[in-house]
C-alpha cells in the first residue's frame, strides 16, 4: 500500500501560517519561492540525500497540512518544514514573554502567531552568505534567482511549478553565473562539497551547540563570524540565543526608550526576560521594525574604533530583512 505524500503538523502554542507566508514573500534569500493563494509553497534541498523537493502547505483548523513532491521521504520533509517554520518547538509558554516584558506585549499582539521563519537549510543559508557579501541585498537576490533558474530544478507541487535552489552536486558543475565573482563561485563549490560531506547538516550543527557550531562554520571559506552565527541561528532553528544583531538591538532599544544603541549591559538585562525564547524575540523585533511597528529608529551608529563596532558595521552590510 502506497503511503500518501502528505503530513500534518500540529503546532504547540500560537502559530499563523499566513504570518509565515508574509515573511517568506518579503525575505530576499527566498525571493525565488512561488506565491500561493491561501497557503505557502516551498522548494528546498532535502536534508540527508539532497533531493529537490517541493511542499504545498495549508492551515486547517489550526494544523498545518502539507503535500510533498519530489521524494518519498515524507517524514524527513515534514521535519524540515517544521524546522523552517519553527514548528519543531513547543511555544505554549511563548506568550508569557509579554508578561515578563510589557513593552513587548503590543508587538506580540500585533504579530500574533508569528514564529521565526528560517532558511530552508544551512546549505542554502551558507550559499546566500557568500553570494550577498559586499553587494546589495537586491543584487544578491537577483543573482540567486538567476542561479536557481539556470541550474536548479523545477518540481511540480499540486500542479504548480516550484523552483528549487541547485542541489550541491549540481552546484559543483556550475562554471559561471552572471554577476557572480569567480572567487564567490569557488566558495560556493566549497560549501557544496562540505554539504555533501555532512558538515552543514542541521542536526549535527545543533548538537555542536552555541559555540562549537559557529566555530565549525567559520572553517568554510568565505564564512566569517557574522554569518557563521547567522547560519547556525537562522537555519538550524535555535531558540534561546540573542545575537549581537544590530537591527534587533536597535529595535529593542527604541522599544524601551533607550535609543537605537543601548549598552551591552542593558541588552543583556532586557533579553534575560525573554528566556527561553530570546532568538524568537530577536526575530520578532526585526520583523516589527521592518513593518514600522517599532521606531522609526536610525540604523545603529557605527563607531570609528573597536571590534564590536566593526562587527556591527559588517553585519549591517550583510543584512537580509525578513
Amino acid at each position: 500500500m502506497t503511503r500518501p505524500a502528505s503530513f500534518i503538523l500540529a503546532p504547540e502554542g500560537p502559530f499563523s501560517l499566513a504570518r509565515a507566508a508574509d515573511v517568506v514573500l518579503r525575505f530576499p534569500p527566498l525571493a525565488h519561492q512561488p506565491r500561493a493563494r491561501g497557503g505557502l509553497r516551498l522548494g528546498f534541498v532535502l536534508d540527508g540525500d539532497h533531493r529537490s523537493v517541493a511542499v504545498s502547505l495549508r492551515e486547517v483548523d489550526g494544523a498545518v497540512h502539507g503535500t510533498v513532491a519530489g521524494t518519498g521521504r515524507i517524514d524527513v520533509a515534514a521535519r524540515q518544514v517544521a524546522r523552517i517554520l519553527s514548528l519543531d518547538h513547543d511555544a505554549t509558554d511563548y506568550p508569557r514573554v509579554a508578561e515578563q516584558d510589557p513593552r513587548l506585549a503590543p508587538v506580540m499582539a500585533a504579530l500574533s502567531g508569528l514564529r521565526p521563519v528560517c532558511f530552508t537549510s544551512p546549505y542554502e543559508a551558507a550559499c546566500w552568505a557568500v553570494i550577498s557579501q559586499r553587494i546589495t541585498t537586491a543584487h544578491a537576490a537577483r543573482i540567486t534567482g538567476e542561479l536557481v533558474r539556470a541550474h536548479g530544478e523545477v518540481v511540480l507541487s499540486e500542479g504548480a511549478p516550484v523552483q528549487v535552489f541547485p542541489r550541491p552536486d549540481r552546484l559543483l558543475d556550475v562554471r559561471t553565473v552572471p554577476g557572480l565573482a569567480a572567487v564567490k563561485l569557488e566558495r560556493l563549490h566549497g560549501i557544496a562539497t562540505a554539504t555533501l560531506e555532512g558538515a552543514l547538516d542541521a542536526d549535527r550543527l545543533r548538537a555542536l551547540g552555541d559555540e562549537d557550531a559557529p566555530a565549525a562554520l567559520r572553517a568554510l571559506a568565505g564564512i566569517g563570524p557574522f554569518w557563521a552565527s547567522g547560519i547556525y541561528l537562522r537555519a538550524c532553528g535555535v531558540v534561546d540565543v540573542f545575537p549581537d544583531e544590530p537591527r534587533a538591538i536597535a529595535a529593542l532599544g527604541e522599544l524601551h526608550g533607550l535609543g537605537p544603541t543601548p549598552s551591552a549591559r542593558a541588552v543583556a538585562a532586557l533579553t534575560d526576560r525573554h528566556r527561553p525564547f530570546r532568538m524568537w524575540v530577536c526575530f520578532l523585533l526585526r520583523v516589527a521594525a521592518a513593518r514600522g511597528l517599532i521606531g522609526p529608529g536610525p540604523r545603529p551608529a557605527r563607531r570609528s574604533t573597536g571590534a564590536v563596532a566593526l562587527a556591527r558595521g559588517r553585519a549591517a552590510r550583510h543584512d537580509s530583512s525578513p
